[in-house]
């Protein structure tokens, strides 16, 4: 079943600790979530199944999935973005953390930080994608940065720093992802493309 974990982190100076905190969610991909479509051809659609799961503060997580690679968006209606990944095989952690903005006293989720493997077994490359949270149908999630964790010492530590610098204001589709921390010539960049509409059933 889904868990729901609340983190309060230490902040630099001048920011209150209220002000900005951490939700955590685990899931189990199978249990948890509801698939919405099967076997559509990569080339239809970009994608094989589609997933959309419960999220926390009436968030959701939608996980695509197109010829064992995997594009995610987040937000607070079950909307699928444009299609965002790597070239490479990827896969995705069971847990996705939650970066909450107190505004006007009402803490609002801003970003998520979720960990992906990229690249072929048996010793995939772990990236930390920092991401926009939706927070409505007229807006879209998208990757902001990504952070080397299998390189980058306190690699979680930097995610939160670019989720809080870095989302809010962040133009999907204008602003480039850019990669942070340890950053070398063969740290793996998503891509994005529209998916084309899949062929009629």
């Amino acid at each position: 079943m889904m868990r729901l974990a609340l983190l309060v982190l230490a902040l630099p100076a001048g920011v209150q600790a209220q002000d900005i905190d951490s939700v955590y969610t685990s899931y189990d991909w199978a249990e948890d979530c509801r698939t919405l479509d099967q076997d559509v051809p990569p080339d239809a659609a970009g994608m094989g199944f589609r997933m959309v799961c419960p999220g926390p503060d009436g968030m959701y997580v939608m996980l695509t999935d197109g010829d064992a690679r995997i594009s995610m968006d987040y937000g607070s209606t079950p909307d699928f973005g444009p299609w965002e990944s790597f070239a490479s095989f990827s896969s995705v952690h069971d847990t996705v953390e939650w970066r909450r903005h107190e505004t006007d006293g009402t803490p609002r989720i801003v970003a998520t930080i979720h960990r992906w493997f990229v690249g072929p077994d048996p010793d995939p490359r772990e990236i930390l994608i920092v991401s926009t949270a939706a927070g409505g149908a007229a807006e879209e999630s998208c990757m902001v940065g990504v952070v080397d964790a299998s390189r980058t010492a306190g690699a979680n530590t930097v995610a939160r720093k670019v989720a809080d610098a870095r989302a809010p204001g962040f133009r999907c589709g204008q602003d480039r992802v850019r990669a942070y921390g340890d950053v070398g010539l063969d740290t793996p960049l998503p891509r994005r493309a529209a998916p084309s509409p899949p062929e009629p059933q």
